[in-house]
Order: C-alpha cells, then structure tokens, then sequence
C-alpha cells in the first residue's frame, strides 16, 4: 500500500496490486492455448484466409485474456482500475450499488440487485495474496473511510 498526495488535498490511501490467474492453474493454460490455436486453424480450413485466422484467433484469445494476462488492480480515493491485455475498466465509487464477497474475490457492482447482466458490469477484484488488505480498503471507501 502507497500514499499519494495530491496539492491541496490529504493523503488517500491507494492500493495496487496483480493477480495472473494462468499460474495458479499451469495445465489450464496450454488447454487455452490450444483451444486459440484450434480456432485459428479451424477457421483457416473453412475461409482459407490467414487474416480470418488471425481474427477468429484474436477473439478467442481476448475472451480468456482475464485468465491468461495478468491483472492488475488499483484501489484509489475516485474509485477501481482494472487493466487487463486491452482491456481497462474503471468503476467510481458513487457507482457501486452492491458489492459481495465469495471464494475468489470482491464484485463491485454498479446494479442495485442480481441480475445477469451483473457478470457484464462492474468490476471483479480477484484476491491475492494481501486480501485482507483488499478487503479492508474496499470497506473503507464504500463507507466513506477512505474518501477524500
């Protein structure tokens, strides 16, 4: 955990952190691989255009990118980042209608209640090794604790 200051403002407590889910399960990983490198291919039989390929590989590759990549978190005095291969979400704490702890992780959602489309909306915080830590500055800026 880091302090950062901004000019005429009290110090907020920012935490950051990177979760790479591919090291917690290795075998896992080349199954992901394959299955990239089987669409490509797969689609390469049937177009028999490289750049179909590449695509059909790409979007393969971007929907298990959260498992392959390393994520990287950071819990700030305005709110959450997520930054994961392209992807970069943020989600402002007067956002966060519900937030729920289970094994894995912290949901911050933006929805007031379940819903599917909750798993397309807000923010998952997969927990490493300072979950404590994770938790604690999470309950301090959802009751106003931590703000600035």
């Amino acid at each position: 955990m880091t302090d950062s200051t901004l000019p005429g403002s009290q110090p907020a407590a920012v935490l950051e952190w990177r979760v790479h889910l591919a090291r917690r399960h290795p075998l896992r990983v080349t199954v992901a691989a394959l299955f990239v490198v089987a669409t490509a291919g797969v689609a390469y039989l049937i177009w028999l255009h490289p750049l179909v390929a590449a695509v059909a590989g790409f979007l393969v590759l971007s929907a298990v990118a959260e498992f392959l990549f390393p994520i990287s978190y950071r819990i700030g005095p305005d709110g959450v980042w997520c930054r994961n291969f392209l992807s970069v979400r943020y989600l402002r704490w007067g956002d966060v209608r519900r937030c729920y702890r289970d094994a894995q992780g912290i949901k911050l959602s933006p929805l007031s209640r379940r819903s599917r489309l909750e798993a397309y909306r807000g923010i998952y915080l997969w927990l490493g090794e300072d979950a404590a830590a994770v938790e604690d500055a999470v309950r301090g800026y959802l009751e106003g604790d931590g703000a600035s």
